[in-house]
């Protein structure tokens, strides 16, 4: 590799390259391919496109969630794709902060516990978390006592909000955030998405951000629908 290309490939978080995933392995016509992407550094990305375009598959790619067929994932100069699946899940837990559709709280738990859990997967042990967990709860504009709640007991959008802090609680350098405001009305996603980006973009994290609704596209500086990614692979 030439510096250039050296020096290139050090400012992305994310590149994908000739990336290939079978949806089903008995029919070869269900597959995504996508021949190359790359994200820089400290860059917000809105990724959009129609349900059942890949988006969220092209999320669970980049988070190691799924193996490519072929091809290679590198994510912050790390071959991602290729490592050992407990070292994926370790590199994943120090560096990449990931919020699902879903958000995966732990319902029972109480809201401190559920952020602190994220940094007790980490190798990364912060002995000031509690105090990180209330910085970002007053950025994510949260009441100061919910803390103590159990987080099924809090509204959908302050689990919204409880999921974006235990992502970035380890302070990842990457955060890909999945379909997160489908549940709330227009005013609750403008509110939430300023915060959401204002609090990425004073951290330096990448955000990748997927959704199917063009209302939020205003929020970011870069873009890209599923459709201009995928390709059909040579030979096929």
């Amino acid at each position: 590799m030439n510096s250039a290309a050296k020096s290139k490939l050090e400012t992305n978080a994310i590149h994908v390259e000739n990336v290939l995933h079978r949806y089903s392995k008995s029919d070869p016509d269900s597959q995504m391919f996508i021949p190359e992407w790359q994200v820089q550094r400290g860059q917000q990305v809105f990724l959009h496109g129609e349900s059942g375009s890949g988006k969220t598959t092209l999320l669970n790619l980049l988070a190691g969630v799924l193996i490519p067929d072929e091809g290679a994932i590198t994510i912050l100069n790390k071959p991602f794709s290729t490592l050992k699946a407990h070292k994926r899940d370790k590199f994943r837990a120090d560096h990449i902060g990931v919020v699902f559709q879903q958000f995966n709280l732990i319902p029972y738990l109480s809201v401190l516990k559920n952020i602190q859990l994220a940094n007790h997967f980490s190798s990364t042990h912060l002995d000031n978390v509690n105090e990180l967990a209330a910085d970002y709860v007053q950025k994510l504009k949260l009441p100061a006592d919910i803390f103590h709640q159990a987080a099924n007991s809090i509204s959908i959008g302050q689990q919204q909000r409880v999921a974006i802090a235990r992502a970035l609680i380890n302070k990842p350098e990457l955060l890909l955030v999945d379909e997160p405001t489908s549940a709330l009305d227009e005013a609750a996603k403008d509110a939430f998405m300023r915060v959401l980006t204002e609090v990425c973009q004073e951290a330096g994290t990448t955000l990748v951000f997927v959704s199917h609704d063009m209302h939020l596209k205003q929020f970011f500086p870069a873009s890209v629908e599923m459709s201009e990614l995928i390709a059909q692979k040579e030979g096929q």
